[in-house]
């Protein structure tokens, strides 16, 4: 039989093979990155919660971002005093805080900065930045974000 069929086909299993190994190779690279990050150390904030033996809260500051102002707010033993700044006076807010942070003692080193939805992400940057150093040096290393709710 001249160019006819009949002969037995054979699987090619290269293209297979080629890809199975790079899948195990990816697995492996995937898993031991993962180990790494699980061994990283969370630092989780307290947050001027009372402490065994003592009745009183440590003071603590929430920084509130929206479209037309920012507000410092107190909490803890500062319960009450709010501060509002204009929406894009970052410099003011860093001296705020570091007025705040000097005046009041006791004064916890964990801030929370919340913005409403429409506020730009660049705004929530440069807020913690300012929370974070000024030109006398660190105010607030222990920021967490939040979302207002509506």
């Amino acid at each position: 039989m001249a160019g006819g069929g009949g002969g037995t086909e054979e699987l090619n299993l290269v293209p297979y093979l080629d890809i199975m190994v790079n899948l195990i190779m990816f697995m492996v690279v995937v898993t031991a990155y993962l180990v790494q990050l699980k061994e990283a150390p969370i630092l989780a904030p307290t947050y001027g919660g009372a402490s065994a033996g003592s009745g009183e809260q440590k003071p603590f500051l929430t920084v509130a971002i929206s479209s037309t102002q920012i507000k410092v707010i107190g909490g803890g033993a500062i319960q009450g005093s709010e501060q509002s700044l204009k929406p894009d006076d970052f410099r003011g807010l860093a001296v705020q805080l570091r007025a705040l942070k000097t005046t009041i003692p006791n004064m916890a080193e964990n801030l929370v900065v919340t913005a409403d939805k429409e506020v730009p992400y660049s705004k929530v940057v440069r807020a913690m930045d300012a929370a974070r150093d000024d030109a006398k040096g660190p105010l607030f290393p222990n920021i967490t974000l939040s979302v207002a709710l509506p």
